[in-house]
């Protein structure tokens, strides 16, 4: 009876497993287009269009009026260009960002089209084949195969991975790359094949053209196969090594345009993880990240206040206990070939973030971004950790107390994204966090070609273009004092300006607030001549 009831329960874990499956897609591909295209995906848009951002500065911030269709020629693939100009783009504006998840992207969009959705659902089918990546993971690290779907099942509901299954930037792919690397790692030292060895550095080239911090997922490999094998000459490491020779010399050409991109200047966009940033601030940066893998109910920036959050600390607290306790039990529970891998899978990266910020200063480890490996070591040890409580020979009491834990954190999860997804904005939006574009551009949209004064950086205007009405017109300009406004009326407004500008028109005409952040910056305003006031 006892056998029946356990394969009975067996089976409904399954059933469970495949819910929440169901849910982790419905959940990366809802309200696509809702959310705020902001800086980042703008860029993206901008580097597929072919056009250097120098362009529009010099076009269109003249004080000219321009029509919106106009500006989101800059927001979309030109098939006549081809891929070459995109790829030239990244190159010379920021190659920083390797170019394999562009290059998809540029046929991506010129197949299916440049709307938001459409950018942004390569992104979200990509992390759909990050679930079925992870379950052949799991299969190489566990014998246990509930913590495959387990696994499968706390990435599938993690706010963290859904957030950037949803954003037309390159980390959605730089997952699935890790992954399997991962994944072809073990497979190579398993079989010990010509054929294996090629598939991983084929996958390790994936990688470095996805994002360049894959070098520290390769670092860790090679601590782990020193780890198990120790430093001897051994077919594996010499083998490694090859792979890991033939990685770097197929990376060359884009490492002298990242070369030449550092000595002309042009990569400047990272200046701001230099910023100056305190050990506490730190430490709490990157418990908040943690606590986001599994549960992320709020937004939290630098203007919400301690009491806003302060009932978030208990559910950090028990996150951060299970996780602890995780990497324990799977030191204890697991051969060294198992734990050892999870552990320089989890540990690599974040180290190689932490030390640079804690001797020179700087915000790199506290980029949640930046440590998707380090996170799915995370959840690698909290799967293995639920599946093997779950199906453990022990009293009822312990068996409830597991039951309660896996179901806290499915729910925490589940409740995420229950609550992010119709949000427009999230944390991982920056500075969009501040500029509700979207609200903006409702109350533009109620206007009959409405013209819109501004000086805001392009990036606000173009990722405006993506929602305002195909009537609104753009007066831009770089000089407030040569800035010829049209006779005011009820259709003229003034967006995201300078203190400069602000000021500039406030002499001259009345500035009703249309739209207005807690932050008076960033908003919109109606502009009347002074003789139109009430």
């Amino acid at each position: 009876m006892k056998i029946l009831h356990y394969k009975q329960e067996y089976i409904w874990l399954k059933v469970l497993v495949i819910s929440i499956l169901i849910l982790g897609i419905y959940f990366r591909f809802v309200n696509l287009d809702k959310k705020v295209y902001w800086t980042d995906e703008v860029y993206t848009s901008l580097w597929l269009s072919g056009h250097p951002s120098t362009e529009i500065i010099e076009k269109f911030y003249n004080g000219e009026v321009v029509n919106v269709g106009i500006l989101q020629q800059y927001q979309q693939v030109n098939p006549a260009q081809g891929i070459s100009s995109a790829m030239v783009r990244l190159a010379i504006e920021d190659s920083q960002h390797p170019p394999l998840y562009y290059f998809l992207a540029w046929f991506w969009s010129a197949w299916f089209g440049n709307s938001v959705a459409v950018i942004r659902s390569l992104s979200a089918v990509i992390s759909v084949f990050s679930l079925i990546s992870i379950y052949y993971l799991c299969r190489e690290l566990f014998a246990l195969s509930l913590t495959r779907w387990m696994s499968v099942s706390l990435i599938a509901i993690s706010p963290f991975h859904i957030l950037y299954a949803q954003e037309a930037r390159e980390y959605s792919l730089w997952t699935l790359t890790i992954i399997f690397a991962n994944y072809t790692i073990l497979l190579a030292l398993r079989k010990k094949t010509f054929t294996s060895w090629v598939i991983y550095a084929v996958s390790l080239i994936l990688s470095f053209y996805t994002f360049l911090f894959s070098i520290f997922v390769v670092l860790g490999h090679g601590i782990y196969i020193l780890g198990i094998n120790g430093f001897k000459k051994t077919q594996s490491l010499i083998a490694y090594l090859l792979s890991v020779t033939v990685t770097i010399i197929a990376f060359i050409p884009w490492l002298i345009v990242i070369y030449q991109g550092k000595i002309s200047g042009r990569i400047q966009r990272l200046d701001w993880i230099k910023e100056a940033t305190s050990l506490p601030a730190l430490i709490g940066k990157w418990l908040l990240n943690i606590t986001r893998i599994f549960l992320d109910w709020v937004i939290i920036n630098d203007n919400i206040s301690f009491k806003a959050i302060i009932w978030l600390i208990p559910f950090t607290l028990v996150i951060v206990i299970l996780i602890s306790y995780g990497f324990y039990y799977l030191y204890r529970s697991t051969p060294k070939t198992t734990w050892l891998f999870i552990f320089t899978l989890t540990l690599t990266t974040a180290i190689a973030l932490i030390i640079p910020d804690i001797i020179s200063g700087g915000r790199r480890s506290g980029v949640a971004r930046y440590l998707i490996p380090t996170f799915l070591g995370i959840q690698l040890t909290v799967a293995h950790l639920l599946a093997s409580k779950l199906v453990a020979l022990q009293s009822i009491k312990r068996q409830n107390i597991w039951r309660l834990m896996t179901i806290f954190i499915i729910s925490c999860g589940v409740i995420s994204c229950v609550i992010l997804s119709p949000e427009d904005i999230w944390w991982n939006k920056g500075a969009a966090n501040n500029l509700r574009l979207n609200q903006v551009a409702a109350v533009i949209n109620q206007t009959s070609q409405p013209v819109l004064v501004s000086d805001a950086n392009f990036p606000y205007i173009l990722g405006l273009t993506h929602i305002v009405n195909a009537d609104v017109n753009f007066q831009l300009t770089t000089q407030p004092q040569n800035l010829v406004i049209p006779k005011a009326t009820d259709n003229l407004f003034l967006f995201y300006p300078s203190r400069n500008l602000h000021r500039y028109l406030k002499v001259n005409y009345h500035l009703e607030p249309a739209y207005i952040e807690k932050n008076p910056v960033f908003g919109l305003w109606k502009i009347q001549a002074v003789n139109q006031r009430n």
